[in-house]
């Protein structure tokens, strides 16, 4: 039987060749079109040719706006950094060779920030209302999601989702992989605390009550499959099972596809 590490990424690998081997058909479809192929091209040939400029377009745009909240995110973390405190964590946790920065916010803020040099960010409220152990676990927690790119991962899974909607296959995968990511992350610090109460206790914290942070949806900590990671800490020796609901979105995903072959090769 295949381990939740290679269920995750073959879904995560077949979804992305899916995504390029659409874009590479409906490309094809263009060249061939523009080639003169079709001598009158209706609606049927020229909607691949629609399809994968809005999906190009909607990428663009997403990405953009990508970069403008990073920099923006930058940009309010350093008006608000706490440098000593960042200093003191710095030099804490100097072996991991991640950059940790801790925010004056009044909100639980547990996060990394970065696609391509992955930050950690906590907030002063995080380590006032947690004791030493849990903050550690918190930061084991988004070291796991750094040393992974995990951020990088579901970016791509988010900007195909978004880009090419007319698959919803997608969306399911970006759900089930991010849930198994959480659960990944806590499975590392757990393991490297040896314990799962301080990850629960945060857990609970969390469930208990959220304050708005200037940072927005900033509680990645807990952002996420709240429901199995808590099952995960309750019974650690147990495998967590998260369903994959494929067969409606893969069905409507081949209908779609094959009308548009249909449609395209007329």
């Amino acid at each position: 039987m295949m381990s939740p590490r290679g269920k995750v990424g073959v879904s995560y690998g077949l979804t992305v060749l899916l995504v390029a081997a659409v874009t590479g058909w409906m490309g094809g479809v263009v060249v061939l079109e523009a080639g003169g192929v079709w001598r009158a091209p209706g609606l049927p040939v020229l909607l691949p040719g629609f399809l994968l400029a809005y999906s190009c377009c909607r990428m663009l745009l997403r990405i953009l706006k990508q970069w403008h909240l990073t920099v923006k995110g930058l940009r309010l973390l350093r008006s608000n950094l706490h440098r000593e405190l960042s200093k003191q964590l710095q030099e804490e946790y100097r072996v991991w060779n991640t950059e940790i920065l801790v925010v004056q916010d009044k909100a639980f803020v547990g996060l990394n920030i970065g696609l391509w040099r992955p930050r950690i960010v906590v907030s002063t409220a995080t380590l006032a209302q947690c004791s030493a152990e849990e903050v550690r676990g918190i930061l084991l927690h988004e070291l796991h999601h750094c040393r992974k790119r995990d951020n990088l991962r579901l970016f791509i899974l988010t900007l195909m989702a978004e880009s090419f909607f007319y698959l919803p296959v997608i969306k399911p995968v970006l759900a089930y992989v991010h849930t198994w990511l959480e659960l990944f992350a806590d499975r590392f610090a757990i393991r490297q605390m040896g314990t799962s109460l301080h990850v629960g206790t945060v857990l609970l914290k969390l469930a208990g009550g959220k304050r708005a942070s200037i940072y927005g949806t900033a509680l990645q900590f807990a952002g996420t499959a709240l429901d199995y990671r808590m099952l995960q800490v309750i019974s650690p020796e147990e495998e967590v099972q998260v369903p994959l609901k494929l067969q409606r979105p893969v069905l409507v995903t081949c209908c779609f596809l094959l009308l548009l072959m249909v449609g395209g090769s007329s």
